[in-house]
């Protein structure tokens, strides 16, 4: 099974790639992404996806340490509810240790361990992949968002001993040692932040007992969610997929990491289809997104239409009326009697 991530690890990728030149909207939809989807909190992309598109930006820009410059505007803020529950832990050792029980929440392809040996800390970032792809700018981004948030929980000027990584070194390393203002080894045995055990022990100035209790009982009750039966990464993958305009068959099996027969036969476990669930999932979209008063054209768009009368067409089959007049029945601002007529439309679903 593929791993996902919260679509909010998008953050900050395309203001950072247009500065270099890039066009991100172009290479977003070459591994299949699409950057909108930063708009809904609770979507969730392949992580694979996303390690490749850096790899992509990096190469095409011609930048090696592009993952390091897209860490400068992580904060612990982009972890959600994890950043909550780190920042109301009593110390550093606490908060560490919650990062890394909860970091699978924010994103699953990366996992974490603290260490402690005498007098020396090591936390430790596994990168893992359902594919043989290069994973270079992912563990920049990763490690130097994490060494971020060490510096926001232990203070401004706290400096790690050294850090390292298992890649080979780029041809320039001025920007990492100014990133990360310590020492930078490459071609290490582990990704790692290497630090003085005795900072475990510094108390956090947020910390808040009873939030804290609050924050890990809600951050529980989503692990114990995650875990999605193989059905229901389908869905989300055709969820994320369908507004590229490349939401098929293969593509998902792609994501997946198996073949369109394993596809099928996820979905006809519990009863459905690829088109059924394809059409749900518009459905749902669909519906949605008229709520919101964007342009006709531009829902068409990211429900999968390559047009206009196209989505209409298929608005009509499935509701048995157009897009504007089922925006127009369903508007919370007309009076009741002005919607009366079209106020039972639902989709059909033979």
């Amino acid at each position: 099974m593929p791993y996902l991530a919260r679509s909010q690890i998008l953050t900050g990728y395309a203001p950072l790639a247009r500065s270099l030149g890039l066009s991100p909207e172009r290479l977003a939809r070459l591994v299949g992404l699409d950057l909108s989807t930063l708009n809904d909190l609770d979507s969730r992309i392949p992580a694979r996806a996303f390690a490749e598109l850096l790899e992509r930006s990096a190469e095409a820009a011609k930048v090696e340490d592009f993952g390091l410059r897209l860490a400068e505007s992580r904060d612990v803020g982009i972890l959600g509810p994890i950043g909550i529950v780190i920042y109301q832990e009593p110390d550093l050792r606490s908060a560490l240790r919650s990062l890394v029980r909860y970091l699978p929440v924010h994103n699953e392809s990366l996992a974490l361990c603290l260490e402690e040996e005498r007098g020396i800390a090591l936390l430790s970032l596994e990168v893992r992949s359902s594919g043989p792809d290069d994973v270079r700018q992912v563990t920049e981004l990763s490690l130097g968002a994490f060494f971020r948030i060490l510096c926001r929980l232990a203070g401004p000027h706290w400096k790690p001993h050294r850090i390292c990584f298992e890649h080979r070194p780029p041809r320039h390393v001025v920007t990492h040692r100014g990133f990360f203002r310590c020492r930078v080894d490459f071609d290490q045995d582990c990704n790692a932040i290497v630090f003085p055990a005795v900072d475990l022990d510094a108390p956090l100035a947020m910390s808040d007992a009873m939030l804290a209790r609050y924050a890990h009982r809600y951050l529980d009750s989503i692990m114990e969610d995650r875990t999605a039966s193989a059905s229901e990464k389908v869905r989300e993958l055709i969820r994320v997929s369908i507004s590229s305009g490349r939401c098929s068959t293969d593509k998902v099996a792609r994501d997946l990491g198996v073949d369109r027969r394993t596809v099928h036969r996820y979905l006809s476990e519990t009863g459905g289809s690829f088109s059924s669930v394809l059409t749900e999932v518009r459905t749902e979209m669909a519906t949605r997104l008229l709520y919101s008063r964007r342009p006709i054209c531009d829902i068409a768009n990211m429900v999968g239409f390559s047009g206009t009368a196209a989505f209409s067409r298929w608005f009509a089959q499935a509701f048995g009326c157009s897009p504007s007049a089922w925006r127009d029945a369903h508007d919370p601002r007309r009076p009741k009697t002005a919607r009366r007529n079209l106020s039972s439309h639902a989709p059909h679903t033979d």
